[in-house]
């Protein structure tokens, strides 16, 4: 090491050079480097959807759904299941643990549904898996106008799709939204009966009447000649002139439109989305990995404002989701926030040392910056908020050895040294210390690189920027700092200061601490045990927050499962509900399934006919003149409101979350095999957690029960009529649900034909005559079935392959998650009687659980890593423990910080807290390297320890500072993903810092006296 610092500053041009070069390269790799606003994180999970068409729920959930998860339970790595059997569709979502690989996972998932495929029933369709759950749009356009239908505006949808799916950076555009028309046969049952034909030969007979089959060619004279038969249907009144019957008596022609009406009309249960209360089309585009959105969708904006300058100027063109924006905001909010560190930091060198040698100091800060940059654009690690909150963090350390290095350096200057010769031995006496220091500090984050599954994923470029730019600053505070001292740095004054106000009274506590050992030792532990009995307690625990976006989605289901347009009419009355309030600036609607995946952590929508989806955008205005302080406090009032003024259906208002998201954050997963148990018990439980202060919108997933019509067939009389199952079934399916016959061609685009009955209540369906595949014959339904009303569970859902009922908790804002929980199930379910069922929880609770353990599991590695290190340095057992004493010191700042401010123990936070290890051990390690060195000069232990304060006082207090003041704008940007965090840092410094210097040499000095007399009792012993 001492050559290289040696070689570095005799080649000190080159050295000075090197740097510029380095700088520019930084600059270049932050230009270039990819920008987004989170990370991708991939989860261990999968969705496989089913469609079984005609089969009630309960049937979907016996035959197709429990034998997907039976199947999927086997597989390894397996953590749960959630199932989903509705009318005619299974979904099934799979969850396997943290520690799996998860490309092996999910090919094991396709290899399990590929091989359950052959014990479904034969109507099934074949299942779709969905392994990109995480796939999320990052552009979505409405084009939506009072005056155009859909068709046309999916016409435009397709000139800006032309546009903009060449764009360099773009993966895909699509054009979402249009409602396709159809040919619509409506048959008039009680015509039809008139005839002796079935809606099941109409069917027949239209998809005979409408072919095409190659006739082949004919020779003629020298050259073969294609023959053409046109088969197919090319106008409505072909299909209206259709024959369909010919009386044997009379010859009499019955044409399809003597039956019928035909006409062209939109398709049935389609799902549409809505533009601020107008019809419209969604363009949804998805950016290629790796590129620099911001570049891109410059790029996109441009082309749209190309496309938009050619069409009429009232179609409106909105953007509902630009993640370019959101990034740019994002980035620069948090480069905003790394400037103002920069600067706060460099003002704080420049006042604690001269102009020379802070500018010399200063310079490691962007230079070790830029070579994060570079060796993240070689590691291909991007720049998004997680990446830049990583910089903000390691901030304040950056100048740390180059302070102890060029206090050291100016030190020997002043003694008289040589410029160079000061350089050299000031830097190359501290090589080992500062080593041992970026060691520990290193390994404290080294460990959080192992926190499994997507909370790792997550947030693992925080410890990756803070390990690449601390060695970063070792490096030019090693070799560039002693290079640019040489060349800059200058003998000082030597008349005496004054001795300031901060060493007198850090002077004198320790000397009236090393009088008192005891009772400062005493006072410490009480401290501490307090901290950990009434403060940490008294903290909010909290996993993940909601994001900051001003934008929330409101998931609504309707009372009626299979009526699309009611569905359609709740969404209106939301709308109406939403457009009273100042606060909504637009708002995008999906009837029938869900907006197009837009945020990472979004579980993607299933279409479903009672499902909608409402995204809104929001500005809370003014912090002075406001209705609502937060954005929670925003949501909770939409969400009474909605609760207030929606008597049918339920609209359940979420925010984005940095985190995966659950329907609630308190979630009860009631389970058993009695359906009606499961409802008494969910209904039950509802009541009782409702009236838990703090609690709203508690609801369970439970659908209610809806009339269905069965038709009860007397075996024998079908069989005396030749009326099979499969008779009644087809033709019945046919004159209810409806069959695509065929299709019709027109202008390039085609058309399914829809034959279906116009039965629309229960005596035309008694009177459906049903024809025999054995006689011929046509029988009424009534004079071989009844017709009778019954219920139906319209949904049924199972968790780990057991039908479960979920109860949702959703909890007001300034209310803990985690309390309400721990309320239900020690204060709630103890007094109900919940037999038959099975209760266990998922939500914030369980997710705190499971995480926090694992990083205090990382924690106990990084100073386990710690001490090896230490133990290294200073060849001695206790002292490494004298030196990690500063671990809990800091705990007791970290917590009081949290607890003063009102912010809480969140996820981040708590990671903050250990990594505030690796940083305040440096101080301990300086304090304790100071104190042996008088030691070997002759000093006592109490003269000792004063001195090593007296010495190392400046130094400290400035890195601590520094440190402080590059986490402060951090913590005072409002962000309740990282301000926790920067709170936990900042104060765990100040406290530990002050305490470092009093309790390190108290203690030391303790176990020094206590080895001396140990030492004396032993020669005594001897002699």
């Amino acid at each position: 090491m001492a050559k290289f610092i040696k070689l570095f500053i005799e080649k000190r041009k080159i050295t000075l050079f090197l740097a510029v070069v380095i700088a520019f390269y930084g600059s270049i790799s932050y230009y270039l480097l990819p920008k987004q606003e989170s990370p991708d994180v991939s989860e261990p999970a999968a969705m496989i959807i089913t469609v079984y068409p005609g089969a009630s729920p309960a049937d979907v959930k016996d035959l197709v759904t429990k034998k997907i998860e039976d199947k999927l339970a086997e597989l390894e790595g397996f953590d749960k299941s959630y199932g989903l059997s509705n009318e005619g569709l299974s979904v099934v979502t799979v969850v396997f643990h943290n520690y799996v690989d998860t490309n092996i996972a999910l090919q094991n998932v396709r290899n399990a549904v590929a091989d359950v495929q052959s014990e479904l029933p034969n109507g099934c369709l074949p299942s779709e898996v969905n392994t990109d759950l995480i796939k999320a749009a990052g552009i979505i356009i409405s084009l939506s106008g009072e005056n155009y239908t859909y068709e046309q505006l999916d016409s435009f949808g397709k000139l800006f799709k032309d546009k903009l799916v060449n764009i360099k950076g773009i993966s895909e555009f699509n054009v979402e939204g249009k409602l396709k028309k159809e040919v619509k046969v409506e048959v008039d049952i009680a015509k039809l009966n008139q005839l002796d034909i079935s809606i099941a030969d109409i069917n027949e007979i239209l998809q005979a009447q409408n072919v095409q089959i190659p006739s082949g060619s004919i020779r003629y004279e020298d050259a073969k000649i294609t023959v053409m038969t046109p088969g197919t249907y090319s106008s409505l009144e072909e299909i209206r002139d259709t024959i369909i019957s010919v009386s044997p008596e009379t010859g009499s022609v019955t044409k399809l439109s003597d039956v019928a009406k035909i006409y062209m009309d939109l398709e049935e249960n389609v799902t549409k989305f809505k533009q601020n209360g107008r019809n419209a089309v969604l363009l949804t585009g998805y950016f290629q990995k790796g590129k620099n959105v911001m570049i891109v969708g410059k790029d996109v904006r441009k082309a749209i404002d190309e496309v938009k300058a050619t069409l009429p100027e009232d179609l409106m063109v909105e953007e509902v989701i630009y993640q370019p924006d959101d990034i740019a905001e994002s980035i620069n909010t948090f480069m905003k926030s790394l400037i103002a560190g920069m600067i706060l930091v460099i003002i704080v060198v420049f006042g604690g040392m001269g102009l020379r040698n802070a500018l010399v100091v200063s310079m490691v800060i962007p230079l070790s910056i830029l070579i994060t940059f570079g060796i993240m654009y070689v590691m291909k690690v991007d720049i998004h908020q997680i990446s830049l909150t990583g910089l903000i963090i390691a901030l304040g350390m950056l100048v740390d050895n180059a302070i102890v290095i060029s206090d050291n350096i100016q030190v020997r200057i002043d003694q008289g040294v040589e410029r160079a010769e000061a350089a050299y031995k000031g830097a190359a006496s501290m090589s080992i210390p500062i080593l041992a220091a970026t060691l520990t500090t290193i390994a404290a984050f080294a460990p959080l690189l192992g926190i499994p599954g997507p909370s790792g994923d997550f947030l693992e470029a925080i410890p990756i920027i803070l390990i690449i730019s601390i060695l970063s600053a070792y490096s030019v505070a090693m070799f560039i700092t002693p290079a640019m001292a040489t060349t800059f740095f200058k003998k000082g004054k030597t008349e005496k200061k004054k001795e300031s106000i901060f060493r007198k009274f850090f002077c004198n506590t320790l000397m009236a601490a090393l009088k008192r050992r005891k009772v400062v030792l005493g006072i410490t532990m009480a401290v501490f045990i307090g901290t950990l009995t009434f403060i940490i307690p008294a903290l909010d625990p909290q996993f993940f927050p909601y994001t900051d976006k001003n934008l929330f989605y409101i998931d609504i289901v309707s009372e009626a499962p299979d009526d699309i347009e009611a569905t359609e009419r709740l969404t209106d009355e939301i709308v109406k509900l939403l457009y009273r309030e100042p606060e909504i600036t637009s708002y995008t609607v999906a009837v029938g399934t869900g907006l197009p995946k837009f945020h990472i952590t979004m579980w993607p929508a299933t279409p479903s006919p009672d499902f909608a989806q409402l995204v809104a955008k929001f500005d809370l205005g003014d912090k002075k003149a406001r209705r609502f302080n937060s954005n929670t406090d925003f949501i909770d009032y939409i969400q009474r409101k909605l609760n207030e003024n929606i008597p049918y259906g339920r609209g359940t208002v979420k925010l984005l979350e940095y985190a995966e998201p659950f329907e609630a954050r308190v979630i009860l997963m009631i389970s058993g095999e009695n359906y009606d148990r499961l409802r008494e018990v969910s209904d039950l439980l509802k009541e009782e957690v409702s009236k838990i202060p703090g609690t709203v919108n508690v609801r369970h997933n439970a659908k209610d029960e809806t009339l269905q019509l069965e038709i009860k067939v007397d075996k024998d009389k079908a069989s005396s009529f030749g009326i099979s199952q499969y008779d009644l079934q087809s033709q019945v399916h046919i004159a209810l649900f409806g069959s695509n016959a065929s299709v019709y061609r027109r202008e390039g685009n085609e058309y399914n034909i829809l034959l279906k009955s116009s039965i629309n209540d229960v005596q035309l369906l008694e009177n459906l005559e049903i024809k025999s595949s054995f006689t011929g014959n046509k029988v009424p339904i009534k004079q071989f079935a009844a017709v009778e009303f019954n219920r139906r569970v319209n949904g049924i859902y199972t968790y780990r392959g057991v039908q479960t009922i979920e109860l949702l908790v959703n909890e007001l804002s300034g209310y803990s998650p985690v309390a309400i929980a721990n309320t239900i199930e020690d204060e709630i379910l103890p007094t109900l009687d919940t037999s038959g069922t099975t209760i266990s929880f998922e939500g914030e609770r369980e997710e705190i659980d499971e995480n926090f353990s694992i990083l205090g599991i990382l924690a106990l590695f990084s100073i386990f890593a710690m001490y090896i290190i230490l133990l290294i340095q200073f060849h001695s057992f206790i002292q490494p423990l004298i030196i990690l004493l500063t671990v809990p010191l800091s705990i007791i700042g970290s917590a009081l910080g949290l607890f003063l401010l009102r912010n809480p123990l969140s996820f981040t936070a708590f990671l903050g807290i250990i990594a505030l290890a690796g940083i305040v051990v440096n101080n301990g390690i300086l304090i304790i390297e100071y104190i042996n060195d008088a030691r070997k000069e002759g000093y006592t232990i109490e003269e000792a320890c004063l001195d090593a304060i007296d010495k190392r006082l400046n130094a400290i207090i400035l890195t601590a500072t520094t440190t402080v003041m590059g986490l402060t704008p951090l913590a005072l940007s409002g962000s309740s993903l990282f301000s926790p965090m920067a709170i936990a840092l900042m104060f765990g410094l100040i406290v530990s810092t002050f305490l470092t210097m009093i309790i390190i040499p108290v203690v030391y000095s303790l176990i020094e006296d206590l080895k001396e007399k140990l030492k004396k009792h032993k020669d005594r012993i001897i002699t």
